[in-house]
């Protein structure tokens, strides 16, 4: 079971069903609660502040991923998106980061991998505490150094 976020929300933007419930079981069983979405449309009713990570195809059946992502960062969502799809040419991924994803996977992939990379966006979407340091009346805060 994850260690570092064991009740963090994923929401999983797939089509293709049996990839979908298969991934939603993945994450349930490494301790995420999942949504799933397999269009633009659910993808956009189910996007909750408790959303911690997003997982988004680039095709889907009403639109496309990328398109979303942006729209989503224009909205002023900061929630962490990697993108999970069979486009891998460089192009693809290039055009995904630059929308705004954190980070790109081409299909086929690699399980463990796909988790590690989950961890680590989660990790580093954590806030981090101030580590304020003090001494004869002078305050320096180490996160802003």
């Amino acid at each position: 079971m994850n260690q570092e976020s064991p009740r963090a929300a994923l929401m999983l933007v797939e089509d293709d069903q049996a990839l979908r419930q298969g991934l939603c079981e993945l994450f349930a069983r490494e301790g995420y609660r999942v949504t799933a979405a397999s269009c633009v449309q659910e993808a956009l009713a189910s996007l909750g502040e408790d959303i911690s990570l997003i997982v988004l195809d680039v095709t889907l059946p009403d639109g496309d991923g990328v398109a979303l992502c942006q729209r989503w960062r224009m909205a002023g969502v900061t929630t962490p998106i990697l993108f999970l799809t069979a486009k891998d040419e460089e192009w693809d991924v290039v055009r995904g980061l630059d929308a705004g994803g954190n980070d790109y996977v081409a299909k086929p992939f690699r399980m463990m991998e796909l988790l590690s990379r989950i961890r680590a966006l989660l990790r580093a979407s954590q806030p981090r505490p101030s580590a304020i340091l003090a001494r004869g009346g002078i305050e320096v805060d180490q996160a802003h150094m």
